[in-house]
């Protein structure tokens, strides 16, 4: 695989820095890559296949985008806002489940008291957000900081 170099910020580079190998930043930089180089290919010859290359690229954006916003607030909530049994609940969670939405919310609503909007207000997320792969990652950033924590409660 090919090497290239980019410019950031000294600032910029001292937080990615610190982050340390917690992060791909290839990963995080390839998407907006393919995104760029889709939209100029698809402008200088607009044709099918840039097409349906720009929208690709668009579509790998936007999942990275949607699943790092959900595991980002996931993990937000279980350090700072969740309750015990709630993460024993969504800890439970296995696999691939129809609807991660709808797992999530019978987590923390096992006895379906509340709608999506009072979920969404205790989960201190948006409400109205339907990609189901928030939601996953989401889950996942929850079940990450409980499995973190479990031994030492």
């Amino acid at each position: 695989m090919a090497r290239v170099s980019i410019y950031v910020p000294d600032e910029l580079k001292g937080r990615m820095d610190k982050a340390g190998d917690a992060i791909n930043w290839s990963e995080i930089a390839r998407p907006a890559f393919l995104s760029a180089i889709a939209f100029h290919e698809h402008r200088e010859g607009q044709n099918m296949a840039t097409t349906i290359e720009r929208l690709r690229a668009s579509k790998a954006q936007h999942f990275q985008h949607v699943t790092a916003g959900g595991g980002r607030d996931g993990r937000n909530w279980a350090t700072n806002h969740a309750e015990y049994a709630d993460l024993v609940r969504i800890a439970k969670i296995e696999g691939v489940p129809n609807s991660w939405s709808s797992a999530l919310k019978s987590a923390i609503d096992p006895t379906d008291d509340i709608d999506w909007d009072d979920a969404a207000r205790y989960l201190r997320i948006e409400i109205g957000i339907d990609d189901e792969e928030y939601y996953e990652a989401f889950v996942k950033g929850a079940q990450e900081v409980f499995a973190e924590v479990e031994d030492k409660l």
